[in-house]
């Protein structure tokens, strides 16, 4: 097991923080974390590290952890971050997937970079929520900040700055109000010791800068509005995993996804 941690400062003068993991001659996966998330989130244990002959690569958006914030940022400018991290390891082509948050980015390199992304995998990744029942099952927490995203964008900042706030007082009590809102099958992962670790170490890393990454990415993937591209245009193969018991991204996002993707296919 190779483990790099590194950074790369890009053409822009950015710094972009970014982990390697699994075999070093492996096929590169680029894996995008979630809302909030670090280069933490997998860890040289989980199951997607351990296949055999893959090179796990786990890059930070701006804002998280040592990637620096990027002001106005759109979703389809991440694509061109990936790029050159991918020309500065020699990679030409590439898979890519994300968790949650990072499902929509995911999708963007798949829209923006056909030549070089071979595969897409999503892990409860969200839709755009610009169509009925979107939200329907979805925690009320998620449901309010969704809708305040669209009416309200600065109200929002409040809440996330409140979120960060809690975090830094009382990081388990956060993963417990986190936990409450989830379905059964989530809350018993969080209760292992090992798993929740995890998770603290991710969002710790996540908040090392504050939480302007937090309210920027929250603004451009979980929202009412579109995501400046069209889900009918990704040719790539999409492979998507979505828990049936979700109640931060719902079944419905997921259906979203499976009828737009042209080559979408959901599992659940």
């Amino acid at each position: 097991m190779q483990v790099i941690d590194d950074s790369l400062i890009l053409p822009a003068g950015r710094r972009l923080g970014y982990r390697m993991l699994g075999d070093p001659n492996g096929k590169p996966f680029f894996f995008f974390h979630g809302t909030p998330g670090s280069r933490f989130v997998l860890v040289e244990r989980d199951p997607i590290v351990l296949i055999p002959g893959l090179k796990v690569i786990l890059p930070e958006r701006p804002g998280y952890g040592v990637s620096d914030f990027q002001p106005h940022r759109r979703l389809i400018d991440w694509p061109k971050d990936v790029v050159a991290l991918a020309d500065h390891l020699g990679m030409d082509q590439f898979m890519v997937g994300g968790g949650s948050g990072g499902g929509p980015h995911a999708l963007a390199c798949a829209h923006e970079l056909p030549e070089r992304v071979t595969m897409t995998l999503l892990v409860s990744s969200p839709s755009p929520a610009n169509f009925p029942g979107a939200t329907q099952g979805m925690a009320r927490g998620n449901r309010i900040g969704m809708f305040l995203g669209r009416y309200a964008p600065w109200f929002v900042g409040m809440m996330i700055k409140s979120y960060q706030r809690k975090f830094a007082e009382d990081p388990d009590g956060l993963i417990d109000t986190m936990s409450a809102q989830m379905g059964e099958s989530d809350k018993r992962m969080l209760k292992d010791p090992e798993f929740r670790a995890s998770v603290l170490e991710d969002i710790n890393e996540a908040y090392r800068q504050g939480f302007r990454g937090h309210i920027h990415d929250g603004k451009i993937a979980m929202t009412t509005r579109g995501w400046g591209f069209d889900l009918r245009d990704i040719n790539v193969p999409v492979h998507g995993w979505h828990g049936e018991q979700d109640t931060l991204v719902t079944k419905a996002m997921a259906e979203r996804l499976q009828m737009e993707i042209p080559r979408g296919r959901i599992r659940y």
